[in-house]
């Protein structure tokens, strides 16, 4: 692998090209080492997607392209496309299924804010310190952080790193999420923080 871009303390962090072996290239951002955020992967048979990841795989909306000129357009998890963003003819949902109906209302929106946390825990709110979690120094002879617990305020640094320290977002009106199953809330907030 052979890559070329930005670093922080000594981990792929920014905007950056990897190439591999075996012709494939991702052009995008990572984050501590993973690719993170918005970016493009290109294999050597011409297949491209281009989309959103989290922690090296696919993770929420994104197009993946063939040679033939056939794309897959919707949300992604791993290799697997969870939700079209196209209507497909013949295709059939839980509102054609009458008795059903029950289990859901399908009129209902639930608003987020950025700050709410969808899976709350009591030991979140936990005061952490820096200095409980991490020895001093740690990072002088430590440089794989896979197995560390981040610290606020090293993430807090990477983060701004990683957002080239641009200013917060204005205030804005919390924003819908139309559908409440765990995994596409963590999806929504994950799309909504690399917007």
């Amino acid at each position: 692998q052979r890559y070329e871009g930005q670093f922080y303390m000594d981990h792929q962090h920014g905007k950056g090209i990897c190439y591999w072996a075996d012709g494939s290239k991702f052009t995008g951002a990572l984050y501590l080492g993973h690719v993170e955020g918005y970016g493009t992967l290109e294999w050597a048979d011409g297949r491209k997607f281009q989309g959103l990841y989290k922690c090296d795989e696919r993770f929420g909306p994104g197009i993946e392209s063939y040679p033939d000129g056939c794309q897959d357009v919707g949300l992604w998890l791993r290799d697997h496309l969870i939700k079209l963003c196209t209507e497909v003819p013949g295709s059939f949902s839980l509102l054609d299924y009458p008795a059903h109906h029950k289990y859901f209302d399908g009129n209902s929106q639930k608003y987020i804010s950025l700050e709410e946390d969808p899976y709350l825990r009591n030991y979140k709110h936990l005061p952490f310190d820096d200095e409980d979690i991490c020895p001093e120094g740690v990072f002088v002879y430590s440089q794989n952080t896979d197995h560390l617990t981040l610290t606020p305020s090293f993430l807090e640094e990477c983060d701004a790193q990683y957002f080239c320290n641009s200013p917060e977002l204005p205030e804005e009106d919390p924003w819908p999420v139309a559908n409440v199953t765990p995994l596409l809330v963590r999806m929504q907030v994950h799309v909504y923080k690399h917007r």
